[in-house]
């Protein structure tokens, strides 16, 4: 293999964390981001899933660090891929909506880097619009089946001479299903049912199916890091693994609960991250884009996340108190903030006077066909009948040590005033630092509620002319 011809040389970064003596980095070889498509940050056997058979993912945390506090952004494939991409806030990339394209003015982490020579590609699932095309030397859309041989193929492919960094997104395991998607389906009976749905025999059949889709992209997972290993560069090659939204079912994606925001997320990087090494500290999606920025050596200055490099060389505080994320258009209408710290969380329903969303494959599924007959038979426990209640709490507050689910409102217990109060105060500073507003008025739903298409709708286009103002903030 020939040697590296950026600077001639390796590059080094010295880091300073509070407190701790300054340590050197050097930049690695390449970058590689897995990230699935509609994965629940709980399966995968690494995190305890022991129903789901994830043997490359085990391995990928045993090799290096597993985050137990990792957050998106927002709970919404497209929306949530331009954040982690521009290191933004899904509403200051102006894509905060979905399917909406990325606007050229926006700057992600493949254009600083392949204006300093690095090698982008980009392969399986795109959602970021036109625009951004032009900043990867090589994009390969595939399904789900295809990923592994797909990417594998593009590595090998990759100039020698230059360092890399391969965006390697899954359609996996995004809705609709099919029987017999892998050769050894899993078995409905096995499947671990979270608490928030109910436990029937079409939920189980649905997760079976959704389970046997992470094994597939697991699968890719490994036949890449074989790829990466038979050319010599397992040891000087950060690997990031990553989910974009909750899992597709109700009260999950498209939601700011846990289940909604909350991501599996490995890093393995043999050089720096020691292994079978566990992060408790709070992570945000923004994150990612400037600490490769960092490591690669490579300024920038439109980025509002946080270098992680102190979290991964396992030393210093933590680098964020608190997390936020949003919900916006996503098949319907919905503005939604939260804030989230390692105890508590704030979800503010500004469309309130409408039932929980969910995004329409979701209400497509038999899932949710099976809690609308249960729900007929009033045999839905509270926290699940909750999701066809309207209106709603204005604002939900949870003790997370108490009711890691979130099935129990604080917001009007006398006791939790004070944190109340606090976390208002957190949320609406964040809100007026990154002048995030209220749309003037409510756009259209692009489905109904019991999830036919509405044809008058274009998802692609309905936010073209969307004014804003200041809202009231309670």
């Amino acid at each position: 293999m020939r040697p590296l011809t950026i600077s001639g040389l390796w590059m080094l970064l010295t880091l300073t964390i509070p407190g701790m003596p300054s340590f050197a980095i050097e930049a690695p070889r390449g970058v590689i981001v897995f990230i699935a498509d509609d994965q629940g940050e709980g399966d995968a056997g690494c995190y305890g899933n022991t129903s789901i058979r994830t043997p490359n993912l085990d391995a990928l945390a045993k090799a290096g660090m597993r985050f137990e506090n990792a957050f998106l952004t927002t709970s919404s494939c497209s929306p949530s891929r331009s954040s982690i991409l521009t290191g933004r806030w899904p509403h200051n990339t102006n894509a905060e909506d979905l399917h909406t394209p990325l606007p050229a003015e926006q700057k992600t982490v493949a254009q600083y880097l392949q204006t300093a020579g690095w090698y982008c590609a980009a392969i399986g699932k795109w959602h970021l619009g036109n625009n951004e095309k032009q900043h990867w030397d090589t994009i390969v859309p595939c399904g789900g089946e295809q990923i592994g041989a797909k990417a594998v193929q593009a590595f090998k492919n990759r100039p020698q001479d230059k360092r890399f960094f391969f965006w390697i997104a899954s359609t996996d395991p995004h809705r609709g299903y099919r029987p017999n998607a892998i050769p050894q389906p899993h078995d409905p009976q096995q499947v671990r049912v979270p608490a928030f749905l109910p436990d029937h025999p079409q939920v189980r059949t649905d997760i079976a199916l959704y389970y046997d889709e992470i094994n597939r992209f697991d699968k890719a997972v490994g036949d890449v890091l074989a790829a990466v290993d038979d050319d010599g560069l397992s040891e000087d090659t950060l690997v990031i693994y990553m989910s974009d939204n909750g899992m597709p079912f109700a009260r999950a994606k498209t939601t700011l609960y846990d289940s909604g925001i909350r991501t599996p997320f490995l890093v393995r990087w043999p050089k720096q991250v020691a292994p079978q090494s566990v992060q408790p500290h709070l992570l945000s999606s923004i994150d990612i884009a400037p600490t490769i920025l960092e490591l690669a050596g490579v300024p920038q200055t439109t980025m509002q996340g946080t270098s992680m490099l102190p979290l991964l060389a396992g030393k210093g505080a933590p680098i964020h108190d608190a997390i936020y994320a949003e919900a916006n258009w996503h098949d319907y209408e919905q503005f939604t903030r939260a804030v989230r710290t390692r105890r508590y969380k704030l979800v503010h329903n500004y469309y309130h006077d409408q039932p929980l969303w969910h995004p329409a494959d979701s209400v497509n599924s038999i899932t949710w066909k099976a809690m609308l007959e249960l729900h007929a038979k009033n045999a839905l426990p509270p926290h699940q009948a909750y999701l066809m209640q309207a209106p709603r709490p204005q604002e939900e507050l949870f003790d997370l040590e108490a009711d890691p689910h979130e099935f129990t409102n604080l917001a009007q217990d006398p006791n939790y005033q004070e944190v109340l109060t606090r976390m208002r105060g957190k949320l609406d500073a964040w809100r007026e630092m990154t002048d995030d507003r209220l749309p003037e008025k409510r756009r259209d739903d692009g489905f109904t509620r019991d999830g036919k298409r509405i044809q008058s709708v274009n998802p692609k286009n309905k936010n073209k002319a969307k004014p804003k103002a200041k809202p009231q903030r309670r």
